[in-house]
């Protein structure tokens, strides 16, 4: 059996479809398996024992004009094509991710019906999407099941556990220590990571109320530790700026695998709904995570630890990348008030008494059944 599996961005959604790959080894030791994915997400794939092929393709020619995307069509053709692939299984549901699974010659393309952009009437093989209120990882699993793969669902939040782990190399440890020596004078005190930026603008709480945080934080005896990509070192700058005494930073400082080293070493991580939240739960870090306009029940942290806080407002959820409201930050995030975060900070840390499991969130179901609302 040959299977290719196309999931090309974005980095929470490649790190949740890692159970169904691994559920397609285990039942399937001797199958050929491969994977199509976006250059900017490829670090989280590279040195996976259970792949036999990872194709790599660049984002910016799929974005170019058509001469570049006539030319990444062939080029992905020749490549691909080398292997004669029994099935492709399309988890993403765009134009895309189809026109890959297209060029990879597959006998067979799988994927749900309905797909996001319709794409599910040219496929071979439609699984039918009864709904969306449930969680990823679990819709993924769904996928691979029809094809045979045998599969452990969870029946409740503290059944959560899945394998989202990917090599972390020796060197990236080390310099994770480095990073975080050179940052942490107080190595007894707990660090806290402070991960301000998103993707997607709206779900981001917002500079000032992240200054804010950092300085209870550490007003508590904790030490708070900036993060995020390089791209962020305007809103790194921002907090720095409304905080008293500066606050340690890894902004623009690590790759995806270092980042992953540096949460093997601190204590929780404090997110917006973006891809780092999804790469601390695959080490087993605490993760507090802060939803606006998106479902936690479909996509948010897929573990019995996690906190997930979001306010109910009658616009929810709206998946929208910008506010609706034309405001920024989205009053649902503004509606999460720095006291409450810090307290959930505390609960799991042990400093304070109380559940250290909790969903505050609009949507209150469990990731593994059906969504209820309250008011």
């Amino acid at each position: 059996m040959k299977v290719l599996i196309i999931r090309l961005s974005s980095m929470g959604d490649v790190i949740h479809t890692l159970p169904a790959l691994r559920a397609l080894r285990s039942t399937f030791p001797d199958a050929t398996i491969g994977w199509v994915v976006e250059d900017s997400h490829a670090g989280i794939l590279m040195g996976l024992p259970e792949l036999d092929r990872l194709y790599v393709v660049s984002r910016q020619r799929m974005k170019g004009g058509w001469r570049s995307r006539l030319q990444l069509a062939r080029d992905m053709r020749t490549h691909m094509r080398s292997v004669h692939w029994d099935v492709a299984v399309d988890f993403q549901g765009l134009w895309k991710s189809y026109l890959v699974a297209r060029w990879s010659g597959a006998s067979r393309i799988l994927g749900y019906a309905p797909s996001h952009e319709w794409t599910h009437w040219l496929y071979t093989d439609r699984v039918r999407l009864v709904t969306m209120d449930r969680h990823a990882v679990d819709r993924n699993l769904d996928l691979v099941a029809t094809l045979g793969a045998s599969v452990r669902y969870a029946g409740s939040r503290e059944q959560l556990r899945r394998d989202f782990s990917y090599p972390i190399s020796p060197a990236d440890r080390a310099k994770a220590s480095e990073l975080i020596a050179e940052l942490v004078a107080d190595e007894a005190a707990p660090l806290v990571l402070l991960n301000f930026s998103a993707r997607k603008p709206a779900n981001r709480w917002g500079t000032k109320r992240f200054a804010e945080l950092a300085q209870s934080l550490r007003a508590s005896g904790m030490v708070p530790i900036l993060t995020g990509a390089l791209s962020d070192g305007g809103g790194a700058e921002e907090i720095q700026s409304l905080c008293r005494e500066p606050v340690p930073s890894l902004v623009g400082r690590c790759s995806l695998s270092q980042l992953a080293a540096v949460m093997e070493k601190v204590d929780v991580l404090v997110t917006g709904d973006t891809g780092p939240m999804h790469i601390a739960v695959a080490v087993g870090l605490p993760v507090v995570a802060l939803f606006g306009p998106a479902n936690p029940v479909r996509t948010g942290p897929y573990s019995p630890d996690a906190v997930v806080l979001q306010k109910p407002r009658d616009c929810q959820p709206c998946y929208a990348r910008f506010c609706k409201l034309g405001l920024d930050p989205a009053p649902c995030l503004l509606d999460i008030e720095v006291g409450e975060v810090l307290e959930h900070v505390q609960r799991v840390l042990g400093k304070e008494q109380g559940s250290q499991t909790t969903i505050e969130a609009k949507v209150t179901a469990d990731p593994v059944g059906a969504s209820s609302h309250t008011s």
